[in-house]
């Protein structure tokens, strides 16, 4: 029995600590000799033996065994006073403790010494390492700081190796001679070809895909879409509990349902982008039309979530004042016989910012009524059906949607100029100077969307003739009338999709208690008219008026 033990009562605890960097090891006799090594240490010094300290698949490269490791935790005990001092940490070899720079190492290793513990190593170089033992004979110390030494530069040595072959694989999937990686999305599938080829195909999961995005241009959330899919029995990718909600929102902003993949390296131990994405990597689920107007759809400024039982507001982000601009808000009141009924008031009027004369509360059902019961009478075919073949029109959607693209990748370049700052090896001036670039190149995007956000979702998602769609919204309202909540959720939802289409914005004047429809981004209005005095009912006018009348 060493000094440390010599004054103590109690049977002293060893703690025995394994780690190995990968599961794989497990496979092999490491475990079972680090065991049988500590196992006989402790039974040489009567020591009692605690062998719950096990690391597996837990690198010490970065710290992370000690960080968020089975060994952090035993400091966090043994400060806390819950392990004793002179209590034994048993290892196989100190580069099992850490494989960090010396510096690192040494210090992990002396705060272990320091709060009264005993390391003993097991290897073919036993050594024991306590406060008294180095106050005696700081000699081995060296012995110590020459394996913590060995120990950095193989992990050293590996992770550049590494690195470079992970950097050449990258360089070689951009050149289109090679690929990363057999991990695919769920409706792909990897057969390889040889050591960094793969055939990709798609499978049955591709049409789920497909579906969900088409569910989505119709204006369906991803809450609707998750129960479709659960009511129909459709086989999630992986969950055997269905489809949820989550899910289906991050499919609904994958780039490689369009088949790009975006690699990522490892900086700082964490997972960061690496360059631009790599188009056609994986064979496309779906078109890229498809994808834009989802997005377009998704990046609508109207109110997200989900919008009351029934789908309450047909119009949820159209409905403007016409005396500041501001969105409407739907209040709920209670009238004679006890009924709920639901007016539209000026958001901003409510809590008494920017606007002073938006003050009338319209009410909601005769304007939703109005419309729907005049939707064919808003003659619109020829006017849509001309705009819908015009050619700079169509220039301008392909405009907006690259335009889309490139401020998300240029907020992803941000980002990676950003984490760059705060890691080394490369000159601060020059990066500041490249990131203050990449934020006027945003600015200046995001300017460009903001001009024509008025007319991006409509001529995004418009795939139906406008006859077409005048015809589905009055087939959902005949569904609707005899559906259940669940139900009339779900077409009122595909219905709002569908009005967005033909209609550009719904303006309220408290001034006159007036309604105008503008329609087609004010080619054609129609304006419903109600009281002097009150709101609550409204008229619709039959005579439409132009672009120039309206202005």
């Amino acid at each position: 029995m060493s000094t440390e033990d010599s004054n103590s009562t109690f049977p002293i605890r060893a703690y025995s600590y394994v780690r190995m960097s990968t599961r794989k090891q497990l496979r092999g006799d490491s475990l079972r000799r680090q065991l049988e090594r500590s196992k006989a240490f402790a039974d040489e010094h009567s020591l009692l033996l605690d062998d719950s300290l096990q690391d597996l698949g837990v690198s010490a490269w970065k710290g992370r065994n000690f960080k968020t490791g089975a060994l952090g935790r035993f400091l966090a005990m043994v400060e806390s006073g819950q392990i004793p001092k002179g209590s034994y940490l048993l290892i196989e070899s100190l580069d099992r403790l850490s494989r960090e720079a010396v510096p690192d190492a040494l210090t992990l290793f002396m705060a272990i010494i320091n709060a009264g513990i005993v390391i003993v190593t097991l290897g073919e170089d036993r050594q024991i390492y306590s406060r008294d033992r180095l106050n005696g004979d700081w000699t081995k110390l060296i012995i110590g700081l020459a394996v913590m030494s060995r120990g950095h530069e193989e992990s050293q040595t590996k992770s550049e190796r590494i690195s470079a072959v992970a950097k050449r694989k990258r360089e070689q999937a951009r050149e289109g001679k090679g690929h990363i990686t057999s991990i695919t999305p769920a409706w792909i599938d990897a057969k390889r070809i040889d050591a960094n080829r793969y055939e990709f195909t798609l499978n049955h999961h591709a049409e789920t895909v497909k579906a969900i995005y088409e569910m989505a241009t119709r204006g369906l959330g991803a809450t609707v879409i998750a129960r479709k899919l659960n009511a129909a029995g459709v086989p999630a990718f992986k969950s055997k509990d269905g489809w949820y909600q989550s899910v289906i929102k991050a499919l609904l902003t994958r780039q490689d349902v369009i088949g790009m993949f975006q690699p990522h390296r490892i900086a700082d131990g964490k997972r960061v982008p690496d360059g631009d994405p790599i188009a056609d990597y994986f064979p496309a689920a779906i078109d890229k039309d498809l994808f834009l107007r989802v997005q377009a759809l998704r990046s609508n400024p109207g109110k997200s979530g989900r919008k009351g039982n029934t789908f309450a507001n047909l119009f949820t982000g159209l409905c403007h004042c016409a005396h500041c601009g501001g969105p409407m808000t739907m209040k709920i009141s209670r009238v004679k016989g006890n009924e709920n009924s639901r007016y539209l008031v000026c958001a901003n009027y409510v809590r008494g910012h920017r606007c002073a004369d938006g003050n009338r509360h319209f009410r909601y059902e005769p304007l939703e009524a109005a419309i729907l019961d005049h939707v064919r009478e808003i003659n619109l075919a020829e006017t849509l059906q001309a705009a819908r073949f015009d050619g700079a029109r169509r220039e301008l959607d392909e405009t907006v949607a690259v335009l889309t693209l490139q401020l998300e990748e240029l907020r992803r370049k941000e980002q990676r100029l950003a984490q760059a700052i705060e890691g080394d090896g490369q000159p601060l001036d020059a990066i500041l100077g490249l990131l203050k670039t990449r934020q006027a190149e945003r600015q200046a995007i995001e300017a460009e969307l903001r001009h024509q956000q008025a007319e991006r979702l409509r001529r995004s998602i418009r795939h139906n003739s406008p006859t077409a769609t005048c015809d589905r919204i009055g087939r959902l309202r005949a569904a609707w009338e005899k559906a259940d909540d669940a139900a009339r959720y779900d077409l009122r939802s595909e219905a709002h999709a569908a009005i967005r289409e033909i209609i550009t914005e719904i303006s309220f004047d408290s001034g006159d208690c007036s309604t105008t429809l503008i329609v087609e981004n004010g080619i054609v209005v129609h304006r419903l008219s109600g009281g002097r005095v009150s709101c609550r009912h409204q008229m619709w006018s039959a005579m439409p008026v132009t672009k120039t009348q309206a202005a």
